[in-house]
C-alpha cells in the first residue's frame, strides 16, 4: 500500500479510456461531482466524474498482498 499522506486516500483517476493516474484525496468524489484534474498531456480543468469503483480487501490478507489503490475514477471524456 502507498505510504499514510495525513489521512488522504490514494485512487487511480482517468479519462474515458486513458490510462490512470494516482491522485490523493481527502475525500472520494461521488458520480456527477466535478474535480479539477491534469490529465497527462491535457489542461488543468474541471471534470466530470462519470463512475467510482470501490473494492475490499481481506484484512487477513498479508500486507505485502493488498493493492496499492482500491479506488477508481472514471472522468467523463469531454472530447
Amino acid at each position: 500500500m502507498p505510504d499514510a499522506h495525513d489521512g488522504l486516500v490514494p485512487a487511480l483517476v482517468r479519462v474515458g479510456q486513458q490510462k490512470g493516474q494516482l491522485r490523493w484525496f481527502s475525500v472520494i468524489p461521488r458520480t456527477g461531482e466535478w474535480v479539477n484534474h491534469a490529465p497527462r498531456g491535457w489542461p488543468r480543468d474541471d471534470y466530470e466524474v462519470e463512475w467510482v469503483l470501490h473494492w475490499a480487501w481481506n484484512p487477513e490478507d498479508p500486507l505485502d498482498e493488498r493493492p496499492e489503490v482500491t479506488v477508481e475514477i472514471c472522468l467523463v471524456d469531454p472530447g
